[in-house]
């Protein structure tokens, strides 16, 4: 971006920088400045969503920076997204982010737990998902991926590399504010052995699933 031949070398005052990948609070903010350097409106916006969803242009966008920035961003988020949040000023939009992104890899170690659980108890886990697919208490996602872990089916929709990446930029931005994330940390080290082991291009449901394969029997 900065360089000689970089994309900030020939910009003009006004013009747009659309960071949107899950870079984390440090990094972000680094590019923040080096778009005010160079004159330039930072937007601040990853996105929520798979593979699906993005294939649908269903993402859901976690948008912040300059207001100016908004009309020349939307026509953009529009195609990839079927709702833009505008969170306020930029590095808004990824704090989101790795809060969203925490909320998703703890609900993966809570499903497998319950699968768990429940089979220690005798109970068919299978049976289980199904009266959580109708219960207030269920959650579609979580729902998904216990059927998913059921089937023996890790194709993946959010590699577990990624979810590692995004598990541990929540766990940098929980130490910068002295908050502790104790779930995420709990699950931290087994996921990244994981992902040494070879699993890492399989979707992040496989991590506690190999973890427990003697006591699950995942297919």
């Amino acid at each position: 971006m900065r360089g000689a031949e970089g994309a900030l070398d020939t910009q003009t005052s006004g013009t747009v920088w659309l960071q949107m990948g899950s870079i984390g609070i440090e990094w972000t903010e680094r590019l923040r400045k080096v778009a005010t350097e160079a004159g330039v409106l930072f937007v601040d916006a990853p996105v929520s969503g798979s593979v699906a969803p993005a294939t649908a242009g269903k993402l859901i966008i976690l948008a912040s920076g300059p207001e100016e920035a908004q009309s020349i961003a939307e026509p953009i988020f529009e195609v990839l997204g079927s709702r833009t949040f505008w969170l306020g000023a930029a590095g808004a939009g990824t704090r989101a982010k790795v809060v969203l992104n925490n909320w998703l890899v703890d609900l993966v170690e809570m499903v497998v737990e319950t699968l768990r659980f429940s089979e220690a108890l005798g109970l068919d886990p299978q049976t289980i998902v199904e009266i959580l697919a109708d219960a207030p208490t269920g959650s579609p996602y979580a729902v998904a991926k216990a059927r998913s872990m059921l089937d023996g089916d890790f194709s993946p929709s959010f590699a577990l590399k990624h979810a590692v990446k995004d598990a541990s930029l929540a766990l940098d931005a929980a130490r910068s504010v002295d908050e502790e994330l104790p779930l995420t940390a709990s699950l931290i080290a087994t996921w990244q052995r994981v992902v040494t082991d070879g699993a890492g291009d399989l979707d992040l449901s496989v991590s506690t699933a190999l973890r427990e394969r003697e006591r699950l029997p995942l297919g």
